[in-house]
């Protein structure tokens, strides 16, 4: 009786684990999650080899099991836990690629060296984070708790009356950062790709009532479609550009600006807080590359008109 209760134990903590592995640790279900994985994929990646990205992931990973990094890829940027740092995966992987075979020997001692010069010092692609950046014991900014704050700040990265393509935006209402693709407009191949993506979609259902919504949440996924639509996001990220505000620095303008906005919205204040730290270059923002004229002052567009 007590070997049969044994295996019966056995059996349903196997199930669990793979039921864990399976449906929630993998929510690909089966496919390949894993951060540091090699994909050719996005633009940042295409500045080195396979072999080369291999071993910066290689060591990436090394740097992870330390002291830990999470790569944002198609934000193109590498989240580094101690020292807090965003690091531009452009600035990196350019560095890894000029230090030559060197780097592929020793993809530790590489990264490890991109990781110390970040660390250097602020510049082009490094921005230094804060996840106390609404200060010691401050539970509220301006009566916004965090996430009213972070939707704020959201809202002024969302000009209302600007022409410019949607490039994506991502904001950590506990790591206190924001960031901001910036592209004027899809080149036309790469609207081509969009449209061939979603004609392989087939035909979309018309949704009229909750039960058309919930049927169209739980129908199968068109492989082809995602697919061809990740295609054209990894074609789509050459010609992004993604600005980077740390909240911490965003929040000290923001208090020196109310007092002279005091009647504004708080995302309208913010746009003019940003747009004046990228306009002025002051600390606290920063480009994945470097811009273009053209980017620049559609980023300034985007933060300063509210419509």
């Amino acid at each position: 009786m007590i070997p049969l209760l044994v295996i019966g134990v056995l059996v349903l903590g196997l199930g669990g684990f793979v039921f864990w592995f399976l449906k929630i640790r993998d929510p690909l279900k089966g496919e390949d999650f894993y951060k540091f994985h090699v994909e050719q994929k996005w633009a940042w990646e295409l500045a080195l080899t396979p072999e080369q990205e291999k071993a910066f992931m290689a060591g990436l990973e090394a740097y992870d099991d330390e002291r830990g990094c999470y790569p944002m890829r198609e934000e193109g940027i590498l989240r580094v836990y101690s020292p807090m740092m965003l690091i531009s995966l452009f600035w990196m992987t350019e560095r890894f690629a000029a230090m030559g075979p060197a780097a592929v020997q020793d993809p530790a001692g590489a990264v490890q060296h991109l990781m110390t010069e970040a660390a250097d010092g602020e510049t082009d692609g490094i921005l230094y984070y804060d996840d106390e950046w609404m200060g010691e014991d401050v539970e509220q900014i301006d009566g916004m708790d965090k996430y009213a704050f972070t939707d704020a700040i959201m809202s002024a990265t969302h000009a209302q009356s600007v022409d410019h393509e949607f490039a994506g935006g991502y904001a950590d209402e506990d790591k206190g950062f924001v960031t901001m693709g910036v592209l004027a407009k899809n080149p036309e191949h790469v609207a081509k790709m969009y449209d061939d993506a979603y004609a392989v979609s087939g035909p979309h259902t018309e949704l009229n009532n909750r039960l058309d919504v919930l049927k169209e949440v739980v129908k199968p996924v068109d492989a082809e479609y995602v697919a061809a639509h990740d295609r054209a996001d990894a074609e789509k990220s050459k010609y992004v550009n993604t600005l980077i505000f740390c909240f911490d620095r965003v929040v000290t303008h923001y208090h020196d600006a109310r007092p002279r906005m005091q009647y504004a919205e708080p995302r309208d204040v913010l746009s003019v807080v940003m747009a004046r730290m990228l306009e002025d270059g002051r600390s606290g923002c920063t480009w994945t590359r470097p811009p273009s004229q053209e980017q620049h002052e559609l980023a300034l567009a985007i933060l300063g008109n509210r419509g």
